[in-house]
C-alpha cells in the first residue's frame, strides 16, 4: 500500500466512540475492496488507544499521554493540539458542532471547544474512564471504574444524577428507547432512565463484563468474560435474554464490542477469532480466524466488516461469508476500534501512529 493523498466533501460523522448513542459499529458508508494507507500522522513517546471521533472534515482523539489531537481527514494535517497536564486518555470522545468530551485515566472528565481544543470545563470524578461518553438530550454520559454512571449537563459540567453498582463500569451506555443500558463487572445488565437515572430493569448474565451493549431497534448485544455472546431485549419493562451463543471449542474472553445490523451480529475474540451470528436467532453464519487476538469493536460499512487486532493488522471481510478481502500489518498494536466515514477507515495504533485508509477514487 502506498502513501496517497485524499479529497472529499465529508457528509457523515462519527461522533461517539461506536458511531452513536446506540453503539451499533455501524457505517453509513460503504468500503472499497482495495484499501491504501492515505496517510499516516505519528506523535513521540506515546500511543493512541482511543477510537478517533468525527465532525464535519475533522477528527478528533486524545493519546496517552494526554494530548488532544484535532486532524483534517483529508490530508492528516494538524488543525490543532492540545496538551494537558498529568493526565492520558484511554478511550474515544464525543463531539458536537462546538465541544468536545472526554474522560481521562485519572478520573477528569474534560469538555473542550471544538474549534480550539481551548478547556470549557472540568469535572472530578470518582474514578478512571475505559469508555467513551454517549451524548443524550443535551447532557453527557459516562462511566467510571469505581462502577458509576455520571449525567452531566453538555453546557457546564453540572451534574444531573448518578447511578452506581458494586463494580466497575467499562462500557459506554449505550442509549435504546430513553433508556442507558449498562453491562457490568458485577454480573448484570442494568436498564436506567437516561432522563432521571432511576433504575428500571436487571438482568443477571454468566460473567463479568466491560463490553458496550451494541444495539438494533430494541435488542442488544454483548460479551463477557466467559466467552458468551448475548442477545438480550430490551424494550419491555423487564429485559430478557432472546438468545446466547457460545464456541464451544475456543470460548474465551469478550472484551470488545459487536456491531450489528439486520444481516448480522459481528464480534471478535481473545480466542483469536471473528464470529458472525444471525441477529434474530443467534444461528453461526461464518467465523475467521484472526491470528491474535481482538480487543477492537469491528465495524460494518456496506458488504464489509473490518477488523484490527492487538498485533497490528487490519482485516477486510466480507459480510456474507467471511471471506478475507484484504488486510494491511501495521505492526505494533490495534487496541481501540476504528471508525469509518465517507469511506474511509480511520484508526490510532499504540506505537504512535494513526492511520487514514481509503481507496484509490479518493486521491484528486
Amino acid at each position: 500500500m502506498g502513501v496517497l493523498v485524499c479529497g472529499a466533501v465529508f457528509a457523515e460523522e462519527w461522533p461517539m466512540e461506536r458511531g452513536g448513542p446506540s453503539s451499533s459499529g455501524l457505517a453509513a458508508s460503504a468500503l472499497a475492496d482495495d484499501l491504501h494507507v492515505l496517510w499516516k500522522y505519528s506523535v513521540d513517546d506515546a500511543a493512541f488507544e482511543a477510537t478517533p471521533v468525527v465532525n464535519g472534515d475533522t477528527l478528533y482523539v486524545g493519546d496517552d499521554h494526554g494530548t488532544f489531537h484535532a486532524l483534517e481527514i483529508k490530508s492528516g494535517d494538524p488543525v490543532w493540539t492540545r496538551p494537558l497536564e498529568d493526565t492520558g486518555f484511554l478511550c474515544g470522545a464525543a463531539v458536537t458542532s462546538t465541544a468536545l468530551f472526554a474522560g481521562d485515566y485519572d478520573g477528569t472528565f474534560w469538555c473542550l471547544a471544538r474549534n480550539d481544543g481551548t478547556v470549557q470545563w472540568s469535572v472530578a470524578l470518582e474514578a478512571e474512564c475505559y469508555a467513551g461518553p454517549i451524548l443524550h438530550n443535551g447532557a453527557v454520559l459516562v462511566t467510571n471504574e469505581a462502577g458509576v454512571l455520571t449525567s452531566l449537563r453538555q453546557s457546564d459540567g453540572a451534574e444531573n444524577w448518578k447511578y452506581e453498582i458494586e463494580a466497575p463500569l467499562r462500557c459506554a451506555p449505550t442509549v435504546v428507547a430513553g433508556r442507558a443500558l449498562l453491562a457490568g463487572c458485577d454480573q448484570k445488565l442494568h436498564m436506567v432512565n437516561a432522563e432521571s437515572g432511576t433504575a428500571v430493569g436487571t438482568l443477571e448474565i454468566d460473567s463479568q463484563t466491560g463490553s458496550t451493549p451494541a444495539a438494533l431497534g430494541g435488542r442488544v448485544f454483548f460479551g463477557t468474560e466467559a466467552g458468551t455472546l448475548y442477545a438480550i431485549d430490551v424494550d419491555q419493562p423487564e429485559p430478557a435474554v432472546a438468545w446466547t451463543y457460545r464456541d464451544p471449542l475456543r470460548g474465551q474472553s469478550i472484551r470488545c464490542a459487536a456491531a450489528v445490523d439486520e444481516r448480522l451480529v459481528v464480534y471478535g475474540s481473545h480466542g483469536k477469532s471473528v464470529y458472525a451470528l444471525d441477529p434474530q436467532t443467534g444461528e453461526r453464519k461464518w467465523d475467521f480466524a484472526t491470528k491474535s487476538r481482538v480487543e477492537a469493536g469491528p465495524v460494518i460499512a456496506g458488504d464489509r466488516v473490518v477488523v484490527a487486532t492487538a498485533k497490528g493488522r487490519l482485516y477486510l471481510l466480507d459480510v456474507a461469508d467471511g471471506s478475507e478481502v484484504g488486510q494491511y500489518d501495521a505492526g505494533g498494536g490495534f487496541l481501540a476500534s476504528q471508525c469509518v466515514v465517507d469511506g474511509r477507515v480511520l484508526i490510532g495504533n499504540t506505537d504512535g501512529t494513526l492511520y487514514c485508509f481509503g481507496d484509490r477514487e479518493h486521491v484528486e
